[in-house]
């Protein structure tokens, strides 16, 4: 076995539970502790001359400083991109202003529309469509038949067909 190979396992064994240490009271997982220190031999293996150098342990330790620098850095950056992401992917409330106003030229159209209606019917259709009552709720309130709602929403929504469509 080659001297830089015995010097790695030695240290190794005598730095591990240092080093996971240092990694868990900085970084606060096990998980990114086991990864940090297994990351930070083998960039000492990958470091030439490790056989060579006075304090391979300075090194080893201070390749553990960085590492936790970059590691921090990293998730850093990872939670502004999630934050960014998921702000993004949320939907405004606010409407653009010429859908807004769209909408508002339709709610015009719209209330122009049912005005001209008879007003027994438009008023058939206000409460089915807009007070959210039943054909029968609506029939025993009116004192009429069942059919006679069908008949009046029907009209009512043909009409409002017909004039909104024209006006495209």
């Amino acid at each position: 076995m080659s001297q830089e190979k015995e010097l790695v396992i030695r240290l190794y064994k005598t730095h591990y539970h240092s080093l996971y240490s240092f990694f868990l009271k900085r970084l606060g997982s096990h998980e990114d502790a086991a990864d940090a220190v297994q990351e930070a031999f083998k960039r000492l293996i990958g470091s030439n001359g490790t056989g060579k150098m006075k304090s391979p342990e300075a090194y080893l330790f201070q390749i553990a400083k960085n590492l936790v620098v970059d590691m921090l850095r990293s998730k850093s950056i990872h939670a502004k991109y999630i934050e960014s992401v998921e702000v993004e992917e949320q939907l405004s409330t606010i409407p653009l202003p010429d859908v807004a106003l769209d909408t508002q030229k339709r709610k015009k159209l719209v209330q122009k529309a049912l005005s001209e209606l008879p007003s027994r019917c438009r008023e058939v259709f206000i409460l089915h469509r807009f007070d959210n009552l039943t054909y029968s709720q609506i029939a025993k309130r009116l004192n009429i038949s069942t059919k006679t709602v069908e008949n009046h929403i029907a009209k009512a929504l043909f009409y409002l067909r017909k004039h909104l469509a024209a006006l495209k």
